[in-house]
């Protein structure tokens, strides 16, 4: 895995939230990114979809969490 690091899994939502609404599209994040972050303290994935279901996959404890 190269570069596990975007605007889709950084935890600074208003920053986020600018992206969306300006209609930017990023292939790698910005100075201020930092993690979402697991119940372990691990970093969390993109969502990814699966059978019609979301999830975020833990790069520490390889947890998968549903997306609601």
């Amino acid at each position: 895995m190269t570069n596990w690091k975007s605007c889709d899994n950084c935890d600074n939502y208003q920053c986020y939230k600018r992206i969306v609404e300006r209609g930017i599209e990023t292939k790698k994040p910005c100075s201020d990114w930092s993690p979402i972050i697991c119940r372990c303290g691990g970093a969390l994935s993109e969502i990814r979809e699966h059978n019609g279901r979301k999830y975020r996959h833990c790069y520490a404890c390889h947890f998968e969490f549903e997306e609601k």
